[in-house]
């Protein structure tokens, strides 16, 4: 094959969006092979106080959840712990799964530095460049609605002051707090602010879990159309020459062992998070649904109008998941279809042979799962919706 000289800025471009995410978090894998220690030391911290900032809004609310007696307080501080234990877990699986990431982003490195052609390339770039504006959707949405939610819904509501003549001042996230006054300053800066980087993070996770499924599942799609164009040129006029016949389905078996062994590894790489994120945003979205229909009934425009955006961002990150992989099973079917509708007979005796392996890897199911529970797919999206 020969080599792309520009792969390394297309490697840059394709990760852009989910480098910058994933860097400020401490968890986007090096592909070098020698850390610095400063580097390693500066890793460390940010998920330091990635975790600090999680659990310090999860732990005080979970308890606030506990002692609360109003049920319907109780259903509003859900979505916030169900959202805070979400990113936990996916934040995690980031983590602990940071060797089998890096192993997915060295497959897409070494696919970009041994491109064949420059029209693989622009294959390969166009199925890119879809993968990095899903990643700008979400995060468009993930950032407004999130920090909306952290921010203008409390400051909205304002100054309460209850029966007993006290002014309680909301905070973004309610939590128990012991002995700690969180109501006089600066206590109540210091939360507060303390809570809104914690949506920062949060929604980090989120957008970066959403970014590496784009580009996993993108390239895999960018490959499975340079695939096709393999097989279509397998019986072109060249197609008397012993040698060439060879060489071409050669080049086609070990194109498509290639991308399924990238899609095996992407699947056991994702799947947990995928599932977290299915899952735990079907729940939310039935409580934010509910939540929208009691702030309607106390005439709360503000605060109805930033839990249906908190809503659709959600409805929106989920479609990214599916859609990502309806894709890969449009590409794969279109792979499929291909195989079978090769002319064959064009090829000399005992190389037609050849193609009937071809054609029973192309028909065997290519798809990615939501912790083999679900497969991400529209239908699934319509489903869960």
């Amino acid at each position: 094959m020969r080599s792309n000289e520009h792969y390394q800025d297309d490697i840059m471009y394709i990760t852009k969006v989910t480098r910058h995410v994933l860097s400020v978090l401490g968890v986007w894998p090096s592909l070098s092979v020698n850390k610095s220690f400063g580097g390693k030391i500066c890793r460390l911290l940010l998920i330091t106080i990635s975790w600090t900032l999680l659990y310090c809004v999860l732990i005080p609310g979970f308890l606030f959840w506990l002692i609360e007696k109003r049920t319907r307080i109780k259903i509003q501080t859900t979505p916030i712990l169900l959202f805070g234990v979400m990113a936990i877990g996916k934040y995690s699986n980031l983590i602990f799964r940071e060797g089998q990431i890096k192993r997915c982003l060295k497959h897409i490195e070494d696919d970009w530095k041994n491109v064949m052609n420059t029209d693989a390339r622009n294959t390969m770039l166009e199925s890119a460049r879809t993968g990095r504006r899903l990643v700008v959707l979400c995060g468009v949405f993930m950032y407004g609605s999130g920090l909306s939610f952290r921010s203008i819904l409390p400051l909205s509501k304002g100054k309460i002051v209850t029966a007993q003549n006290i002014t309680i001042k909301p905070l973004p996230c309610p939590g128990y707090f012991f002995s700690l006054d969180a109501q006089v300053s600066p206590n109540y800066e210091m939360i507060f602010a303390m809570q809104f980087f914690s949506g920062l993070v949060t929604f980090s996770i989120t957008t970066g879990v959403c970014g590496l499924t784009a580009v996993f599942v993108m390239h895999a799609c960018g490959q499975l159309k340079i695939l096709i164009n393999l097989m279509t040129h397998l019986v072109e006029e060249q197609w008397n020459e012993k040698h060439s016949v060879n060489r071409k389905l050669a080049e086609i078996v070990e194109y498509q062992i290639r991308i399924r062994n990238f899609l095996k590894l992407v699947e056991h790489t994702m799947q947990q998070v995928c599932l977290i994120e299915l899952m735990g945003c079907s729940i939310v979205v039935c409580i934010l649904g509910y939540c929208i229909i009691m702030e309607w009934e106390n005439s709360n425009t503000i605060g109805m109008c930033t839990y249906f955006i908190a809503l659709i961002s959600l409805m929106i990150n989920m479609f990214m998941f599916c859609y990502t992989g309806e894709q890969l099973s449009i590409q794969a079917e279109k792979v499929a279809i291909t195989s079978c509708e090769l002319e064959w007979y064009r090829l000399p005796d005992r190389k037609a042979r050849g193609i009937v392996l071809v054609m029973i890897m192309s028909n065997s199911p290519t798809k990615i799962t939501a912790g083999k529970v679900m497969d991400l797919s529209l239908k699934t999206f319509g489903d869960v919706r």
